[in-house]
């Protein structure tokens, strides 16, 4: 699978609220042909796409998502005070028939705001059910999480291409655990790219990951200079935010 050198994180979530139908709308419309979303479910296991583990952020309530109906869910109106715009959040399945009808690709994030075994695999069995309904999405879609019970739960699966999320906040100590167990993992299930914060590499660090696990993708870059940086390190892929920096070379 071929992953473009940018890919639009959240949607175009500077111009539109993130994870929004709108959002990914105008992202495909900027020229993006690849963009990141989170998956979550409901508490009557209905599957939905936001980032947080509570509303808080970006409306006037402040539910645990994963924790609610979906009905509930639906009904949330989301709000961007800065940019003065509403939205809803979608469901999964909305956004897969959107899928259906242009050329998009998707690095699917399965989110883990609730730390429950229980609820991880649910997530990934309703998660799958969902995906198999559209069998002429499979190429078109990459599986991504942080979870080390959700990689290992779907590590049996070999129809959708996995790439393994890991956030380093201290680089000398998760050193050899990148080195050894990390890296062991990686190998056996077959991922494409270890997928990183920005924020912990230099150009050293980026050669040493790219000869382990041959790609690089980063999270996420916030400005000009970050991105043009990232590109200059060698990284394969990165998470953007603003339309512009399409043009970045």
């Amino acid at each position: 699978m071929e992953v473009d050198k940018f890919i639009s994180h959240r949607g175009a979530n500077t111009d539109y609220i993130e994870n929004t139908m709108p959002a990914f709308e105008l992202a495909a419309s900027y020229g993006f042909s690849w963009i990141e979303i989170d998956v979550q479910m409901s508490s009557d296991g209905e599957l939905f796409i936001f980032h947080d583990k509570t509303t808080t952020r970006l409306s006037d309530v402040n539910f645990d998502v994963t924790q609610i109906f979906f009905e509930d869910i639906s009904n949330i109106i989301l709000y961007k005070e800065t940019i003065n715009k509403k939205s809803y959040i979608p469901s999964m399945k909305e956004y897969l028939d959107w899928m259906n009808t242009n050329s998009i690709k998707t690095n699917i994030e399965i989110k883990i705001n609730n730390s429950l075994v229980s609820y991880q695999e649910k997530l990934v069995d309703t998660l799958f059910n969902l995906l198999s309904k559209y069998p002429l999405l499979k190429n078109r879609i990459l599986i991504s999480s942080f979870s080390d019970v959700v990689m290992e739960y779907i590590s049996k699966d070999n129809i959708y291409v996995k790439a393994r999320l890991y956030e380093s906040k201290d680089w000398n100590s998760d050193f050899d655990y990148i080195d050894g167990e990390f890296h062991r993992d990686f190998i056996k299930n077959k991922y494409i790219a270890i997928v990183i914060n920005s924020e912990c590499l230099n150009k050293n660090r980026v050669n040493y990951l790219k000869s382990k696990f041959f790609k690089v993708f980063v999270y996420s870059a916030k400005t000009d200079c970050q991105v043009k940086v990232l590109l200059d390190y060698g990284v394969d892929s990165v998470f953007i935010d603003k339309k512009e920096q399409l043009s970045i070379v």
